[in-house]
């Protein structure tokens, strides 16, 4: 999983610094934004599933298939329905390009991401933790090699979204086959000890609505700054967010793998505890060090003026890092304990005050107070959570143990 999220960032910042190359910094805001739309609704319309089946698919037995069909049919509807409102909506006029067609593929990548979000967990839930970097890897070198082929027979911005949708559709198509086929059949003998439906139920629907609630900063975030401080700024502002997306990215994928390992094999849940806040401190390390003291060179592939003008933003990014792993693991310990509420408050309030102080910011204002503003909302939470998380950790211990 760590792999999968070091690797497909990796290129995907790739992906983004050879257009910033080519093109100026209010074009990589305008499509950055349509792609962060697209995320947002995606993210939405995913119902936060992939957790739900990093945490009950190793409980599904013989109703695997059937929970995982289910899950799909919700992500796609409700991702339709997002992307319906959505573009009836009036910020949809600036941010979704090519007219017609355009809103069409819009709606299209939204049901396709909303489904390739969850896939992943599908992946986890059946222990597959290999195939997930191998799938990732493949549909972001695949967006690398259509991006100059798609922008030769489609206008720059067009040619770049179609680059970027296209590898992910075949990857829902094939993951898919094999997740439904032989994975779900590998459980058709084995008896399942899901919560009710009732209980389950309960769980998706607080789920759903955090993820919703925490995609407006994570996915959203860069459409908000462009339609609120401009095309320039967005495109500015996107790469810097990617790395921090990445390195969010990589603490979560640590972390739903030790929630699937706490669940599946809780005689080794103390070890699978310390192995992964262990991989999670590594992490902070290494993030710490490249926003904070590298920020100029780690942006310099896309060009001087997007390192001087995000090199401030990664710096806040930087500072950020360890509130957002702690933040993270309260969210850990909570799923492992089927306790979505808690999380829902946390999500709440964290997603709108980042939200509300962006919204507050006048239009001449730098990129680098978006920035403050995260990492001041992000340390806040982080100590309102830090005690609960502690006691969270030794509960978890503790039940693991005695069953």
């Amino acid at each position: 999983m760590m792999l999968s999220a070091v690797m497909a960032g990796g290129l995907g910042f790739v992906f983004w610094s050879l257009m910033a190359r080519r093109q100026d910094a209010a074009a990589v805001g305008s499509v950055a934004a349509e792609v962060s739309s697209i995320t947002f609704l995606a993210s939405v319309g995913s119902l936060n599933l992939i957790n739900v089946f990093a945490r009950f698919l190793p409980e599904a037995g013989w109703y695997a298939r059937r929970l995982i069909l289910a899950s799909y049919g919700g992500a796609a509807l409700t991702g339709l329905l997002a992307a319906v409102v959505f573009l009836l909506t009036p910020m949809a006029a600036g941010l979704v390009l090519g007219g017609g067609p355009g809103r069409l593929a819009f709606a299209v990548c939204v049901v396709l991401n909303s489904v390739f979000m969850i896939q992943d967990g599908g992946l986890v839930g059946f222990g597959r933790f290999g195939w997930v970097p191998v799938e990732n890897v493949l549909v972001a070198s695949a967006r690398l090699a259509l991006l100059p082929l798609a922008a030769t027979f489609f206008s720059a911005p067009i040619g770049i979204l179609w680059s970027w949708a296209l590898p992910m559709a075949i990857a829902v198509l094939v993951v898919n086959v094999l997740i439904i086929g032989p994975l779900a059949g590998q459980r058709k003998k084995q008896r399942p000890s899901l919560p009710t439906f009732g209980k389950l139920g309960r769980f998706v629907a607080i789920e759903s609505v955090t993820t919703a609630v925490a995609a407006s900063v994570s996915a959203f975030l860069p459409a908000l700054v462009t339609q609120r401080l401009g095309a320039s700024q967005g495109g500015y502002f996107y790469v810097p967010w990617i790395i921090a997306t990445m390195v969010s990215l990589l603490l979560f994928s640590i972390l739903i793998s030790m929630v699937r390992e706490a669940v599946a094999s809780p005689e080794k849940v103390d070890v699978t505890i310390r192995r992964s806040m262990g991989l999670g401190l590594l992490v902070v390390i290494a993030a710490m060090t490249g926003c904070l003291l590298l920020p100029r060179l780690v942006l310099a592939p896309l060009g001087p003026d997007f390192a001087a003008h995000g090199a401030p933003l990664l710096r806040w990014v930087g500072l950020a890092v360890p509130a957002m792993a702690v933040n993270l693991l309260y969210w850990a310990t909570c799923l492992v304990r089927r306790r979505p509420w808690p999380v829902f408050a946390v999500n709440l309030a964290t997603s709108s005050a980042i939200v509300g102080g962006v919204l507050l910011l006048g239009r001449n204002s730098d990129i680098s107070r978006v920035g403050m503003i995260y990492c001041l909302v992000q340390w806040v939470v982080a100590a309102a959570v830090s005690l609960p998380t502690i006691k969270a950790l030794r509960v978890v211990r503790h039940r693991q143990e005695s069953r």
